[in-house]
């Protein structure tokens, strides 16, 4: 089992195929194998690199909990550094979208391009106040599913997925149910005056019926960025990459291989997105 003994934390990750670095960061309802549908997809052109974040499935903290630089973007860095990657692209789902937008911020040479899906990478944002009853009434998703399973929706895989991919929604909580919980320690939120450091393109993949990350906090963002683009997926929760995974694929890959079209104000927005695959 690939365990790399990091100064911060021990981190298990996995390395397949060869070609330019593709580094994939998961949310907090999945670890490394959440991504199998893309590994699948892209390591045929790219070395992609899953990994556990600390306190998930088979990784771990070594850092105390009162160490300031124990943070996600820290571990992901030092990750990079053992794997003598100088460069890389990212691909973040949700929590992972709060440790790649920290590294991009931090490190901004190291970062090519930066693909965010259902998250607005830890931006605060004084709109977020608004958010409130939002996460409310999150809260209460979560409270059915807790008491219900199985029969209630996992809030990160959605209704859809479960009245029309049961069997994707049992292989979601069956990754998820392999982490011993889910903690906010060590994801690191960024203020909208540090996105001036974020150079790389940008590409935002969000679902339009997502429970957990509201598609506003997502357009916030895009609004907040010079260099994005904002792809709003319909009939997709908050798992676009796992859900609809060949039209998550065939996004990504078309964003790291264009030419970035300079928009209004540099920003190109994607309205909607036809959805042509089952998957």
């Amino acid at each position: 089992m690939p365990v790399a003994e990091l100064k911060l934390a021990s981190i298990y990750y996995e390395s397949v195929g060869s070609g330019p670095p593709l580094v994939f960061a998961h949310g907090a309802g999945g670890n490394a194998l959440s991504w199998w549908q893309q590994t699948a997809f892209f390591g045929a052109r790219y070395r992609c690199v899953t990994f556990d974040h600390p306190g998930f499935r088979h990784s771990s903290w070594k850092a105390p909990e009162s160490d300031p630089d124990a943070t996600y973007g820290n571990v992901l860095c030092e990750l990079l550094d053992h794997l003598e990657i100088e460069r890389a692209g990212l691909v973040a789902q949700s929590m992972g979208g709060w440790t790649c937008m920290r590294f991009a911020i931090d490190h901004p040479d190291r970062v090519s391009t930066l693909v965010l899906s259902a998250t607005d990478g830890g931006l605060y944002l004084p709109t977020r106040e608004t958010y409130a009853e939002f996460e409310l009434e999150l809260e209460k998703i979560r409270a059915v599913w807790q008491a219900s399973r199985p029969g209630a929706f996992h809030p990160a895989a959605g209704s859809r997925m479960l009245s029309e991919q049961s069997a994707l929604h049992e292989m979601y909580e069956e990754i998820g149910s392999q982490n011993d919980g889910v903690s906010r320690r060590g994801w690191g939120a960024v203020s909208e005056q540090e996105l001036d450091r974020l150079s790389c393109p940008v590409l935002l993949v969000q679902g339009d019926e997502d429970v957990v990350c509201s598609p506003d906090r997502v357009i916030a963002l895009h609004s907040a960025l010079e260099n994005s683009e904002l792809v709003l997926v319909p009939e997709a929760g908050h798992s676009v990459y796992f859900e609809r995974a060949e039209l998550f694929n065939r996004t990504v890959d078309r964003f790291l291989g264009a030419t970035y079209p300079a928009g209004p104000h540099g920003h190109t927005i994607i309205e909607s997105f036809a959805n042509q695959d089952s998957s």
